[in-house]
Parts: structure tokens; C-alpha cells; sequence
């Protein structure tokens, strides 16, 4: 559950840009994200004595930028920076001011970098196999499952519905992905057989506990009484306490999604496969996964190489006359 943020009179202008977001049917993440940093920015503009938008100029974003943003991973920059760039477009859109004084101001560099973790298969392995029979690990099992066989993100995974799933087909609808968008993802048959098995042994028994909410659609339902259905946050914990438990380190539910795309590109999957899978809308955003780390390369280099891979005579096999003859050969005279 999000925190609820202070009580800030903000001006109406900055109120009626949300409410034409939720008309436009953005996602409340996104209008979230956006008001968090618009109000930021209107408590910045009171700091300084400005009281209307129409007074904001470059140079106060310039220092706005300085001031906040310091430390700030540049996707983040970028983003924030784009959040008042919309914003004052939409003014510039109703007239309420002449231009938008963010036009000039420099973007960050975007940084395409490769996610920080990524799960190899045995410890893939090691989370799947760590939950137990009981109810609970039942459905953390199943969770766990979906999250690598699918690629699906948290807040996906946690706005499932029963009729989202297909277990006998072998796929998944995820509805109102990221950007509003659905798709439809094939799971493997382990996460397929994990989630019937929680259907059958914990979920049904859940739902039989006059607590839980009565015809409650959600396919994730939480462990402790009463069944109320599993919010992110919780899933977003489970895959930490397990991480915790059996690597010895925390790893977010992202990580899942991470490894999911560089195991299947890994292994020989088309880019734009992937790219369908996870729902990116551009295909520069899955090619992150085509850079394998270097023990990958070197692997890789052993098996295909020519050079490599037959063997070689090793240097000591070299008659002494020869050797000498070789670049710095003299230092093994």
C-alpha cells in the first residue's frame, strides 16, 4: 500500500493536469510517479518565492535540477525531467503560458546497462526447490514458477485473475500491462503443474475459511487469515525472504524477470520473441540481453572458435632453437 503523502495545496492548474491523465486512462502508477514529482517541484517554486508556473524560468529549472536531482541515477533524471517537460507542455497546450521553459534543457545520457543481478540456473534452481509442502510454500513455489517461466512483472503478478490463467493451454493474459497494454504469455509445464497444484491444496482450502472474502476472483490469495488477496509488496517479500534464506543475499521480483529474458536469449531464443514476452514496446529495450557476461563468452569462445577449440601443442613442447626465435622467447633461454 502506497503512503499517504502530506496535505499540499497545489495549484489548480496542476490538479486539472492529473485529472486529464485519468481521463486518458494512464495507469495510476504513472500518475503517481507524476504527481510526486510535480508537487516536489511546486514546493521548490514556493522556496524561492514563486507562486504560478507562468513565472518558472530555464534558469529555475536549471538550479531545480542541480538542487534535486544530485545523486540520482540518470534514468531517473530523465524521467523526472520528461515529468516537467509533459507538464508544460500541457500548459503550453491551454495557454496558459507562452513556451515551455524546459525545451533546452539537456537530457541525461541514457545509460544502457545491464541489470545489476542476474540468478544463474542453479540458483534458480536452489529458490524453486526451497519452499515446502505446506500451503504456504505451495503457493510461493507457484509464485516463483510463474515469475521465471513468464517474465511477468510484480504488479502484473498481482493483479491476476483465475481467468487469466490457462493451465491446460499453457498461458497467461496479462491485462493492463505496462504502458495499458495486454498480452498473452506462454509458461512452461513446471510453472503450469506448480500452479495447479496450489489451485488444488491451498488455494481451494483457503477459500473453504469463512474469513476469506467470498467470490474473490484473484488468483493470489495471502496465507494468513483472513485470505484477502496477495498485494504486490507481499510478493514483492516473498521473493526477497527466500533470496535471503537460501543465497544469502536479497534479490527483488525484477531479478526474476531479468533472468528469465537473458536464460532465454542465452540460449538461442529470438530477440523478438523475448521482446513479445516481456511487452517491451521497442525492441532496443530487450537487446540488453543480447551482451552475455564474459564467463558466457569465454564459454561460448571454447565451443565455437576454431583456434580453441582443438587442442594446441603447449609452449613446453617447443624445442629451445624455436622458442628463442619467439617474441620474448629469450627469457626462457
Amino acid at each position: 500500500m502506497r503512503k499517504r503523502r502530506p496535505l499540499i495545496t497545489v495549484p489548480p492548474v496542476l490538479t486539472e493536469y492529473l485529472e486529464s491523465l485519468r481521463v486518458r486512462h494512464y495507469s495510476p502508477a504513472t500518475i503517481y510517479s507524476r504527481e510526486g514529482e510535480l508537487r516536489r517541484f511546486w514546493l521548490y517554486l514556493q522556496s524561492i518565492g514563486v507562486s504560478e508556473f507562468q513565472e518558472v524560468t530555464q534558469r529555475m529549472l536549471e538550479n531545480y535540477h542541480r538542487q534535486a536531482w544530485q545523486g540520482l541515477a540518470s534514468g531517473t533524471v530523465r524521467l523526472n525531467l520528461d515529468t516537467l517537460r509533459w507538464f508544460f507542455d500541457h500548459l503550453e497546450s491551454r495557454n496558459v503560458i507562452l513556451l515551455n521553459p524546459c525545451l533546452w534543457l539537456p537530457k541525461p545520457r541514457k545509460e544502457n546497462r545491464l541489470p545489476r543481478q542476474i540468478l544463474k540456473p542453479s540458483e534458480v534452481r536452489a529458490l524453486l526447490n526451497a519452499p515446502n509442502d505446506r500451503p504456504r510454500g505451495i503457493r510461493d513455489k507457484a509464485v516463483m514458477e510463474l515469475f521465471y517461466s513468464s517474465g511477468i512483472r510484480r504488479a502484473e503478478m498481482a493483479r491476476l485473475t483465475l481467468a487469466d490463467v490457462d493451465i491446460k493451454n499453457g498461458y497467461v493474459r496479462v491485462v493492463r500491462g505496462k504502458g495499458g497494454k495486454d498480452r498473452v504469455a506462454p509458461i512452461g509445464q513446471s510453472a503450469c503443474e506448480a500452479l495447479a497444484r496450489y489451485l488444488k491444496e491451498a488455494r481451494a482450502g483457503w477459500l473453504k475459511d469463512p474469513r476469506t472474502p467470498k467470490q474473490t476472483d484473484a488468483l493470489w490469495l495471502d496465507a494468513e487469515q483472513p485470505h484477502t488477496q496477495l498485494c504486490k509488496e507481499r510478493i514483492g517479500n516473498l521473493t526477497v525472504e527466500y533470496a535471503q534464506q537460501v543465497l544469502g543475499r536479497k534479490i527483488s521480483a525484477h531479478v526474476w524477470r531479468h533472468s528469465c529474458a537473458t536464460h532465454l536469449v542465452a540460449n538461442g531464443a529470438n530477440l523478438v520473441y523475448v521482446q513479445r514476452l516481456l511487452g517491451h514496446k521497442s525492441l532496443t529495450t530487450t537487446q540488453i540481453y543480447t551482451r552475455v557476461s564474459v564467463p558466457d563468452l569465454k564459454k561460448t569462445m571454447q565451443r565455437a572458435h576454431p583456434r580453441i577449440r582443438r587442442k594446441v601443442a603447449p609452449a613446453a613442447a617447443l624445442k629451445p632453437e624455436d622458442a628463442a626465435l619467439m617474441p620474448g622467447g629469450n627469457r626462457h633461454a
